[in-house]
């Protein structure tokens, strides 16, 4: 019986009620990347790194290293900002789902920025291509107008193929096509000069047994004869620019720029051309001047081996005169030739 001063209750002899945290037990570890993901998303990332290095073409393990490392940093710095703005939802804050917005951020990034700057990349290397070449084929006119040899056979050819592809190799193309006609005129003429004998119209021996210099004033007509044909056909490959121009397949406003470029040099081109054909032709009346002292005086000179011998100061004196105006104009020959280049645009392709 229980005691009358204490009231039954109705829960008398069954347990307490457990506490709500201890029926839930230790919190759940939140899901982690798996090893798929986790390789998935280094691939890309070393995918995006390793190309955005080695697209710029560096020069030795220094250059990638610098070069790694900035381009790490600025992948650093974009993945973290993704990452603080997913984390703004609660279902973005756990590792695995924070790995998969760093993979779908890698592969957009390789879908989406890739391509274009790849785009972009190659028609920069493509532009380099062009202007190496393009100053290749002008530091060759300008070796052979800045004297050259003399002998054809040292002349070399240009071949107008392009390497680089595209607008800039189209451009590149015009350019070795102009270098390369001035350089096959150049050595045609040349060798129509070796082929005539105008190399060795001062040899002494060949002088010493030319009767009456008949055979040097033969050599002097005729090259004299070269002279207007040649001058007609540098003219026209300056003169027929434009059109080389007009053919290419570039942009109309890249085309315009040239154009403009071309007829703003083109007077002073052809002055300049011209001028170097006239200075031929008083090179070889000089010549003429030199072969008639020797005619007009031939009892008062001789061969002796590769040299000539004169007998009277008088003559050599004059001689000489002839000498040293015909190194002034050979001299202003060079000037001109170099300065002629200026006919081709040589501005590096932008």
């Amino acid at each position: 019986m229980t005691d009358p001063q204490e009231p039954a209750s109705p829960l008398a002899g069954t347990p307490a009620a457990a506490a709500p945290s201890d029926m839930r037990g230790p919190a759940a570890p939140p899901p982690q990347p798996g090893w798929a993901l986790k390789a998935a998303t280094a691939v890309v990332y070393a995918a995006i790194l390793a190309w955005s290095v080695f697209s710029r073409g560096p020069e030795g393990l220094q250059a990638v290293a610098m070069l790694a490392l900035g381009y790490a940093v600025i992948l650093g710095l974009i993945v973290f900002a993704a990452l603080a703005f997913f984390s703004l939802w609660r279902r973005f804050r756990t590792p695995r789902n924070r790995a998969r917005v760093m993979l779908g951020l890698g592969v957009f990034l390789l879908a989406a920025v890739v391509p274009p700057f790849a785009e972009h990349n190659d028609d920069n290397r493509q532009r380099d291509i062009a202007n190496a070449e393009i100053r290749k084929a002008i530091d060759t006119l300008r070796q052979q107008a800045a004297g050259g040899s003399g002998a054809p056979e040292d002349v070399p050819a240009i071949d107008p193929a392009p390497r680089a592809s595209g607008p800039y190799g189209e451009m590149e193309r015009v350019m070795k096509t102009v270098a390369g006609a001035r350089l096959a005129q150049h050595r045609a003429y040349l060798q129509e000069l070796q082929e005539i004998g105008l190399p060795r119209l001062f040899d002494a021996r060949r002088l010493a047994r030319d009767t009456g210099l008949i055979e040097s004033r033969l050599i002097l007509e005729q090259a004299e004869r070269l002279v207007p044909g040649y001058r007609r056909q540098s003219l026209d490959v300056l003169n027929g620019m434009p059109a080389l121009v007009r053919s290419l397949t570039i942009a109309d406003a890249e085309k315009d720029k040239i154009l403009a470029a071309l007829q703003t040099s083109n007077a002073a081109s052809n002055a300049k051309l011209t001028r170097l054909w006239d200075l031929e032709s008083q090179i070889l009346r000089e010549f003429g001047q030199m072969i008639t002292l020797l005619d007009d005086n031939r009892q008062y000179w001789y061969a002796d081996k590769n040299e000539l011998m004169f007998g009277r100061d008088g003559d050599l004196r004059r001689f000489r005169q002839h000498q040293e105006s015909v190194s002034r104009m050979v001299g202003e020959q060079e000037q001109l030739g170099v300065q002629s280049l200026a006919a081709v645009p040589q501005a590096p392709l932008r």
